[in-house]
């Protein structure tokens, strides 16, 4: 496995990189804008696909690269379902896996320091975000914290898990880089507590003063997503359209969501399955999307359009010109009405 522990000095975040091998895909976690191309050059170098950015939470103290990285790469964007932004490519909620190739990664919904925060574990670490650091836990008072959810992310999730869990946190403030789970249950100064009250009374008592940032990044973060207005950039098929003549559809539609998305929320009726991550090689000349798009319109949809937009260009690139998409995507669709197909 490919790990990268990546430090950005002024707002003290780490950045996480986590590849299967060298040549395959790769994840970054909590990337800051001013560091974009010090990870499109770590990953060319290690000869990395970027597939999914992930975010464990919307930052106060930097601008996330996220919004920059798709635009450079067309990887997805990930964050909690709880995430207030306004538009982020797929949304996970706690015990979903997170999967690349050759990795996987559960969301743990952790909030505390802000409602919708969530660590990421991997077999034998835990990437914490702000909710647990070395020696120290997130602050609890503002972006909807709460000091009593965060004691409960702290002493009924993350501190159950095994003692040796190595713990990555998103940020460190004295120069240290990694822990363990053991390491903070016994040091941690902030752990020693008898009690949520006794924990809440220590957060509510810091009197720290505002993120330097705060008032610039937080608005910068909530609207990292691909714009409506982006989202016209290609073709599109409007849900309105769509609806007025169905079931009769003049179209393949095809649902490039991955599979967890498709069975939770369920899928537009007789869809074709083209998952985001690997649609390249549906539209090679080999690849099955080739050879509908020669005779009939392809209509894409993902969640919410951040991916169909992206997946048009591909198709576009790669030779496919009958492809159009759905704007607002399948959340649109069920807004309308439309109707819903469950995968069993």
């Amino acid at each position: 496995m490919l790990f990268r522990q990546l430090f950005d000095k002024t707002s003290s975040t780490y950045t996480y990189l986590l590849a299967s091998r060298p040549g395959g895909e790769a994840l970054l976690i909590d990337p800051v804008f001013e560091q974009t191309s010090r990870y499109l050059k770590l990953l060319e170098e290690l000869d990395l696909k970027l597939v999914k950015v992930v975010d464990t939470h919307i930052h106060a103290d930097h601008v996330s690269a996220m919004g920059k990285l798709r635009d450079a790469t067309r990887c997805t964007t990930v964050m909690g379902e709880q995430s207030p932004a306004d538009v982020v490519s797929m949304r996970v909620r706690d015990n979903d896996p997170l999967t690349i190739e050759g990795l996987t990664l559960t969301a743990l919904h952790t909030p505390g320091h802000t409602a919708e925060s969530y660590s990421f574990l991997m077999d034998d670490r835990v990437f914490t975000g702000d909710t647990l650091l070395i020696r120290g836990t997130g602050r609890t008072d503002f972006q909807n914290g709460d000091p009593y959810e965060q004691y409960h992310s702290l002493f009924e999730r993350l501190l159950k898990l095994p003692e040796n869990t190595v713990v990555y946190p998103g940020h460190d403030y004295k120069g240290d880089t990694v822990s363990t789970i053991g390491e903070e249950r016994h040091n941690n100064p902030r752990l020693q507590v008898n009690s949520a009250e006794e924990y809440a009374e220590i957060m509510n008592n810091l009197n720290l003063a505002n993120p330097a940032m705060m008032d610039v990044a937080v608005p910068e973060n909530l609207k990292l997503g691909l714009r409506m207005s982006a989202q016209h950039r290609v073709p599109v098929l409007e849900v309105d359209e769509i609806l007025s003549g169905w079931p009769s559809v003049d179209c393949h539609l095809v649902d490039i969501r991955e599979e967890s998305e498709r069975r939770r929320h369920g899928t537009i009726p007789n869809s074709i399955h083209a998952p985001y991550g690997h649609f390249d090689q549906y539209c090679r000349s080999s690849g099955p999307l080739a050879g509908l798009a020669k005779n009939s319109r392809i209509l894409l949809y993902c969640a919410i359009g951040e991916r169909s937009t992206l997946a048009v260009e591909i198709a576009n690139e790669l030779g496919l010109i009958n492809v159009a998409h759905i704007p607002g995507g399948f959340t649109a669709w069920q807004e309308a009405g439309g109707p819903v197909e469950a995968i069993e």
